[in-house]
């Protein structure tokens, strides 16, 4: 097993990532893909998670919305993988980048319309970005003497400056890139960069950490609030079960305190018509 796990550790991940990148890039036609094809390919909408389908949380951080998108996430990723997968290893920088694109992924299924899709890597690629200042945080004599060298202060220049372009462009998820650093912030600065001096409550922050995470996922995938959740379960629940969920659902999307059943029937008609419009792109 230790020579399995050290030839794993040996794989280049960065240029496989890079690959795939572009290999889906060309299969949803990298100049201008349609709905259709991302939403094949493995596009992410808060509903669809919540639908059984969780293997878009990761899926989506390896597709791209065009040439440009493309281009500029994967010279991001020739940037800065190399040298954090020199650093961790293969398999940890693979952990960081899913950890990181899952993180990106469940601040989208938490804070998005459940019908807004997103696509990209970049909620993945800050997190890399948020384990270059948890490793700089880690190296000095205290947690912010990183702020004395011009290097690090650079490199908060350039989170900054990535997380304004993304307010000022609509079509940019600050959200995804947001939860992507703190997830790729949290799990090296927890886990995978070693302290200066060994502390027993670093398992204390690791465990509640791993628990709020795992709270998070289950949110987003198993949001009991929400109406679009509501109204799958009421399609597969026990028929007499069926028009209380239908309604639920419907005040979930109202905000109304109650509704009737023919209300709520009317609301079940719309619904299906959203998530026909979904599937088909």
């Amino acid at each position: 097993m230790k020579a399995l796990l050290e030839h794993a550790d040996e794989i280049p991940v960065t240029l496989v990532m890079a690959l795939a990148y572009v290999t889906l890039s060309i299969l949803t036609n990298p100049f201008q893909p349609s709905s259709e094809q991302l939403y094949h390919y493995g596009w992410l909408q808060p509903a669809l998670a919540a639908d059984g389908e969780a293997w878009r949380m990761l899926s989506c951080a390896f597709l791209h919305g065009g040439i440009v998108h493309l281009a500029f996430n994967t010279a991001m990723l020739l940037s800065i993988g190399p040298t954090l997968e020199r650093f961790f290893g293969s398999l940890r920088f693979a952990l960081l980048y899913v950890v990181s694109a899952l993180g990106a992924s469940i601040g989208v299924c938490l804070l998005y319309g459940v019908f807004d899709p997103v696509v990209g890597g970049s909620g993945a690629l800050f997190g890399m970005l948020g384990a270059l200042v948890a490793l700089n945080m880690r190296s000095g004599r205290h947690l912010f003497s990183f702020l004395e060298f011009e290097g690090p202060r650079r490199l908060l220049g350039m989170i900054a400056a990535n997380l304004v372009i993304g307010w000022l462009l609509p079509f940019i998820s600050n959200t995804a890139h947001i939860a992507g650093l703190v997830a790729g912030f949290g799990l090296t600065f927890l886990a995978l960069a070693r302290p200066r001096e060994s502390s027993r409550s670093l398992w204390h922050w690791r465990i509640a950490t791993a628990a709020l995470s795992a709270s998070f996922l289950f949110a987003s995938l198993v949001p009991v609030t929400r109406y679009d959740w509501l109204h799958q379960q009421a399609k597969v629940a026990d028929p007499s079960l069926q028009p209380a969920l239908r309604r639920a659902a419907a005040m979930a999307r109202t905000g109304h305190a109650s509704v009737s059943d023919g209300e709520a029937a009317g609301a079940a008609i719309v619904f299906d018509l959203e998530f026909a419009q979904m599937r088909g792109g």
